[in-house]
C-alpha cells in the first residue's frame, strides 16, 4: 500500500505545474458561465415551452447545461488520460518509472487514479458552479441538492469507463496525438451512438449522455455499464501494461 501511495504522490508531483489542474477547474466555470448567460437571457422563453411544462428551475438548468457538459466532460477526461502518459513518452522517462521498486500494475493504477481524481475534481466543481448559477439567477425554488447530487454521482460512474478506455489507449500508443484523436472522434460520435440505447451501452464515449437525472433518461447505463466497463477495461489495461516492453 505504501508503494502505491508513493507512486500516486509521484504522479501528483509530475502534474504539479501542468495545465491539467487549471483545466479541471476552469472548464466547469466556462460551462457554467455559458449556462448562466443562456438562462439569464432566455429563462422565461424556456419555461413557457410546452416541452418544459412541469419542470422546475433546477431541472431546466441541468437540462440546458447538459447539452454542453456531456461533450465537455469526456473531451477533457480524454486530455487528462493522454497527458498523464505523454509526460513519460516525452521525457523518455519510462525506464526510470518502471525501475522503481513497485510492480507495473501499481504504476498503471497510480496513473489511472490521478486521471480519476482530476476528473472528479472537475465533476464536483461543476456541481458547485451549478449551485452558484442557480442562486445567481434567483430561482424561486429551494436548491435541489438531491438533483445535483444525482447528476454528480451518475457522472462519476459514467467516466470510469472512459478513463479506463483512454488510459489503455494512451498506454499502448506512444503517439499522444493519435490517442487524443481516437478520444475526440469517439466523443464526437457519441451522439450518433446514443441514437440507439442498446448500442450506446457498449460505447464508453456515450455513457455521459445518460447522466442527466431525468425520468426520460436511462441512468442505469452510466451506473451499470459505465462502472462495469470501467472495471473491465481497467483489468485489460493492467494485463497489457504488464506485458508491455518499454525501451
Amino acid at each position: 500500500m505504501m508503494e502505491f501511495y508513493q507512486l500516486l504522490k509521484g504522479e501528483f508531483l509530475k502534474q504539479k505545474k501542468s495545465f491539467l489542474w487549471p483545466i479541471a477547474l476552469l472548464t466547469p466555470i466556462l460551462a457554467g458561465g455559458l449556462s448562466f448567460i443562456n438562462l439569464y437571457l432566455r429563462y422565461d422563453y424556456f419555461m413557457s415551452l410546452e416541452a418544459n411544462e412541469g419542470l422546475n428551475s433546477w431541472n431546466l438548468l441541468l437540462m440546458q447545461h447538459h447539452f454542453m457538459w456531456f461533450l465537455f466532460l469526456p473531451l477533457v477526461v480524454t486530455i487528462f488520460a493522454s497527458m498523464v502518459y505523454y509526460i513519460e513518452y516525452k521525457s523518455n522517462n519510462w525506464k526510470n518509472t518502471l525501475a522503481l521498486p513497485a510492480s507495473k500494475k501499481k504504476v498503471y493504477l497510480a496513473k489511472w487514479f490521478i486521471v480519476f481524481i482530476l476528473s472528479n475534481i472537475m465533476i464536483l466543481t461543476n456541481g458547485i458552479v451549478l449551485f452558484i448559477v442557480g442562486r445567481a439567477l434567483g430561482f424561486p425554488e429551494t436548491v435541489d441538492i438531491i438533483l445535483i447530487s444525482k447528476y454528480i454521482i451518475y457522472q462519476i460512474f459514467a467516466i470510469t469507463s472512459l478513463i479506463s478506455v483512454q488510459s489503455f489507449i494512451s498506454a499502448e500508443i506512444s503517439n499522444t496525438n493519435i490517442a487524443l484523436a481516437i478520444g475526440f472522434v469517439g466523443v464526437a460520435s457519441s451522439l450518433f451512438f446514443a441514437q440507439s440505447e442498446r448500442l450506446s451501452k457498449f460505447i464508453p464515449y456515450a455513457h455521459t449522455i445518460y447522466t442527466l437525472p431525468d425520468p426520460t433518461i436511462n441512468t442505469n447505463i452510466p451506473l451499470q455499464y459505465g462502472f462495469g466497463f470501467g472495471i473491465a477495461f481497467l483489468l485489460i489495461g493492467i494485463f497489457f501494461f504488464n506485458r508491455k516492453e518499454i525501451g
